[in-house]
């Protein structure tokens, strides 16, 4: 009997464990595609033109559905009023709301690299630059109308792209 009452307590705690590891923070991996990332920021030289699918144009927006999907499988690249930028979006896993742009930022470090550095613009968004290159990628947390925490991951072929959506010119 002592052998199963054992069997059953280590059942137990692999299961506590279990329970216990979802809460730990993701891996880049986990978090985004990597690979699909590095392509969108190699793309964004020639105005994604490598990566752009299906052209949709509407009044307000014009978009490119890409199979290049680093964050989500919900990006694709689009243009209103500024030129043409990779966006993604989707819900970022966290425990502490606040620290899911902390999180959310080294995962996208270690996709990036070591020549990438981030700069906090705001207290929701984190910008990642390289020195000799133009594009820049920017991630975004927020609340959703449903109190979930979401994120927006873009890549821009210009830092003034992007500064351009919020003066709205």
């Amino acid at each position: 009997m002592t052998r199963g009452k054992m069997g059953w307590a280590a059942v137990a705690m692999l299961t506590l464990a279990g329970c216990a590891s979802t809460s730990q923070p993701q891996t880049a991996a986990e978090m985004f595609d990597c690979d699909a990332l590095n392509q969108a920021v190699a793309s964004a030289d020639n105005d994604f033109t490598d990566i752009k699918g299906r052209f949709d144009d509407t009044r307000l927006t014009r978009s490119w559905e890409t199979d290049v999907q680093a964050f989500h499988d919900s990006c694709l690249i689009t243009s209103a009023q500024r030129p043409d930028h990779y966006s993604c979006f989707g819900r970022m896993d966290s425990d502490d709301p606040r620290g899911a742009l902390v999180a959310g930022g080294e995962a996208l470090g270690q996709c990036l690299g070591s020549d990438w550095t981030s700069t906090r613009e705001t207290s929701d968004r984190l910008v990642f630059s390289r020195e000799g290159s133009d594009t820049t990628v920017t991630l975004e947390t927020f609340l959703n109308d449903r109190g979930r925490r979401m994120g927006s991951l873009d890549v821009w072929q210009h830092p003034d792209d992007r500064r351009l959506e919020s003066s709205g010119g």
